[in-house]
């Protein structure tokens, strides 16, 4: 009777641990390994207007589900160019407004809603990541969401069920920091968790001024979007050079010295990035003059 009791036991044992296995690798199997993904995000308002120079890009923006099966994101963590902090700062309240930081745009523009639900509870788990990694961070669950955020989300994903958590850069526009920045977000792709960056891969406000009324159509940026393709398509160990920017022919001419801001979120994509491969998903020409390029890691 005892060898019988103990036989049932320990199949039972046996059939609840292979249970638990098979469960836990339907789960894992489950989990999407999110990408991180650049998106150039257009001049204000301008992608969700339709204006003649961001049509491509508002196009491009409605597009990301081609690259990105968004109804299997936990949530997207947005790095966005329009919040410059000396500490990277998150945003963490359950629910956030929205920041109209741009002017002289239709009435309308100043009425937009994105409703999307934030994550403290991840934002919580960031905010510890990078304390790990011995990176400053700070919770900020008071600021709403700049136009850097809704803007391109408005596009992206016009039903706001995805939880949304707003990254700062850095006022430093430290290349090989925000490289470092993205290194520790990778970890949350894992879990379903997207890196979006929004920034521009041109951005030079005098070469955006000079091109208006400019009837001289040749393109002013050939060589640094070439360097741009090349390390973000390149191996890992290629891709870190993107973090000497600085040294490329056209870096300054395509962002300017202490006006880098657009670039830095495509640093901490490319940080992001793993072991992967970038690919290019986006070419354009703006303003007939300027080439700018998106790119995903997945």
């Amino acid at each position: 009777m005892t060898n019988t009791v103990n036989a049932v036991a320990l199949l039972t044992t046996t059939l609840t641990v292979l249970t638990l296995n098979f469960v836990t690798e339907i789960k894992m199997e489950d989990v999407y390994f999110a990408p991180s993904l650049f998106l150039n995000h257009g001049a204000g308002p301008y992608p969700v207007l339709g204006e003649k120079n961001n049509l491509e890009i508002g196009e491009a923006l409605k597009n990301v589900s081609n690259y990105v099966d968004l109804s299997r994101l936990r949530a997207i963590v947005v790095v966005t160019a329009h919040r410059e902090e000396d500490v990277v700062t998150i945003s963490s309240a359950e629910r956030h407004s929205l920041v109209y930081d741009y002017t002289n745009f239709p009435p309308e523009c100043y009425k937009y809603q994105y409703n999307a639900p934030g994550d403290p509870v991840l934002a919580a788990r960031i905010h510890e990541a990078f304390r790990t990694a011995g990176i400053e961070s700070r919770l900020d669950d008071q600021r709403g969401w700049d136009h850097g955020v809704f803007i391109p989300m408005m596009l992206v994903n016009p039903k706001a069920d995805i939880p949304i958590i707003q990254i700062s850069i850095l006022k430093n526009q430290n290349a090989a920091q925000h490289y470092e920045i993205g290194r520790v977000l990778y970890q949350f792709r894992k879990e379903g968790v997207a890196i979006f960056g929004s920034g521009f891969s041109y951005h030079n406000e005098e070469g955006f001024e000079r091109a208006k009324g400019d009837n001289d159509k040749r393109i002013e940026n050939t060589d640094f979007d070439t360097f741009l393709n090349e390390v973000c398509t390149g191996d890992e160990e290629n891709r870190k050079k993107i973090v000497f920017w600085e040294q490329e022919k056209g870096g300054y001419d395509s962002h300017p010295l202490g006006e880098a801001d657009h670039l830095m979120p495509l640093i901490v994509n490319a940080g992001a990035g793993g072991t992967e491969r970038g690919r290019n998903i986006f070419k354009s020409v703006y303003a007939d003059k300027f080439k700018i390029s998106g790119f995903i890691w997945d």
